[in-house]
């Protein structure tokens, strides 16, 4: 774990950008997840937040302009998947939908980002009926239920977002 300057990177050198969302989840991060086997060198970035943040707006825009996977690993709640889109993610990193149907609970549905539910509502509606992430949009938005990423305890697998 380093703290460097997003204009010192050589985002070459790197097969996929990670994004975390907690700080907690960060720190216990990890790449040995079968969901990311498939890249080599990923670099692992927690997105901030009003003390860390600032940087990774700058990182998020120069690696959406490489056309490589970025891969959102976060809250699967309204805000988390409203955060993966604003930053440009191609992949989430989730649980199966079966665990997560499961586990998933109306108390990890805050009120306030009953707002951001509807655009998340817009992108479902766009989605192509067989595109993986609609399974996950409604459980979060048709049954109102959700799970903080601390929660997650190792069950992730790749989701393709967009």
């Amino acid at each position: 774990i380093r703290d460097v300057d997003v204009l010192g990177l050589k985002l070459s050198a790197f097969s996929a950008l990670i994004q975390v969302e907690n700080l907690d989840s960060f720190y216990e991060f990890s790449t040995e997840l079968p969901a990311l086997s498939g890249y080599t060198n990923p670099l692992v970035v927690y997105r901030g937040d009003s003390h860390y943040g600032g940087g990774f707006a700058l990182l998020a825009e120069a690696w959406h302009k490489t056309r490589r996977t970025h891969i959102y690993a976060g809250d699967f709640d309204v805000k988390g998947i409203t955060l993966a889109l604003d930053s440009h993610a191609t992949h989430l990193l989730l649980p199966d939908i079966e665990w997560l149907t499961q586990s998933a609970t109306p108390l990890h549905v805050p009120a306030e980002q009953f707002p951001y539910q509807r655009r998340l509502r817009k992108h479902l509606a766009a989605l192509p009926s067989a595109h993986p992430l609609r399974e996950y949009l409604m459980l979060l938005l048709e049954k109102q239920r959700g799970l903080k990423q601390q929660w997650f305890e190792g069950e992730r697998s790749g989701v393709k977002l967009a």
